[in-house]
């Protein structure tokens, strides 16, 4: 038969030649080969995933999850003093090169000898070292020696129907009425918590303070009068209980808060690094990895975060330290006989 016209009728349309238009103009084997090339590279861009690779993902996600649903409110580290010991090869073999850097979470002075350099690098190493071998927990990088499970009573709202029972009611200020009621919940509380900087505190400020007081107690004390060594007692021991106090006691961690408190839209606010609610003067502190209520400073000296809870215990351990000082100095240069 004759081929087709490359016209159809006066409309002026091309026709279109294919394989069922014209039979045996395709090779069978040619198609087969091309559909068969297809299918090995749409296998090829599809791998699956490596034991290696699927480990990794699985700890990434408990992470994560650790970081949105903890009980404190924290920053994205590892989970626990064991997971920061091979942080630093596995971010070294990380392929995608995305680092979840949040304050003190880089590979081990990856960013060494560099403006950006974690001051908090080697003691983070330091920690995983040590309180992986101590069983101590984690919150941020504060390090649990002692928590202790309590039950407090707290004050949770019900939404109150109206006289129609058709929803909430409102109050005078045109927000759900709400009426309190007693509930009970555990938590843990911290008895003993060392911040990131221990290393510091234990290595340098524990030994000036016990040696420097030590040498006072052995050479000059002895012969002085019993009134000058009861006032050197009292307030040795006072400076040794004052610096305890503040670096080995919750300097005022907040709990985690997915929704605001009732009564403080005003005065709460979204934070990021911590995915909770935050009062007004609680900050997240970038070395410590957590959010501190009434934040001031984070000390190197006694190692941790200054905040509410310890603010009282550090301001007499200044205090305390220079009286201490000024005493032991002029008690072993012999000034008071």
């Amino acid at each position: 038969p004759p081929p087709p016209s490359s016209t159809s009728g006066s409309d002026g349309f091309k026709a279109e030649l294919t394989a069922v238009d014209v039979e045996g103009d395709i090779d069978p084997s040619l198609t087969s080969g091309e559909s068969a090339s297809c299918e090995m590279s749409e296998e090829q861009d599809v791998q699956p995933l490596s034991i290696e690779q699927r480990y990794r993902a699985e700890r990434k996600a408990a992470k994560v999850r650790h970081w949105k649903e903890g009980p404190f409110a924290a920053g994205l580290v590892e989970i626990t003093w064991r997971d920061e010991l091979t942080k630093c090869s596995a971010y070294r073999d990380d392929e995608d090169g995305e680092g979840d850097a949040n304050g003190a979470n880089k590979p081990c002075c990856s960013d060494a000898c560099s403006e950006d350099m974690e001051p908090t690098c080697c003691c983070l190493q330091l920690s995983g070292v040590v309180c992986a071998r101590l069983g101590a927990g984690r919150v941020g990088n504060m390090a649990v020696l002692r928590e202790v499970n309590v039950v407090e009573e707290v004050e949770v709202y019900d939404d109150v129907d109206d006289e129609n029972g058709e929803g909430a009611a409102c109050d005078e200020e045109g927000g759900s009425a709400r009426l309190p009621r007693t509930h009970k919940v555990r938590r843990t509380r911290m008895d003993c918590v060392v911040g990131p900087y221990w290393p510091m505190l234990f290595c340098v400020t524990w030994p000036l303070v016990l040696g420097v007081s030590f040498w006072t107690a052995v050479t000059a004390i002895p012969g002085k009068p019993l009134l000058f060594q009861l006032a050197w007692a009292a307030l040795t021991g006072g400076l040794i209980y004052a610096l305890f106090g503040v670096s080995c006691r919750d300097p005022g961690i907040l709990m985690r808060h997915s929704k605001i408190p009732r009564g403080g839209a005003r005065d709460w606010r979204w934070n990021d690094q911590a995915q909770t609610y935050r009062p007004r003067g609680a900050v997240y502190d970038a070395d410590c990895a957590v959010v501190i209520e009434e934040f001031d400073h984070t000390c190197p000296w006694t190692g941790t975060g200054i905040g509410k809870k310890n603010m009282p215990a550090f301001q007499a351990f200044v205090a305390l330290v220079f009286v201490c000082l000024i005493m032991d100095i002029l008690t072993l240069t012999g000034a008071f006989g």
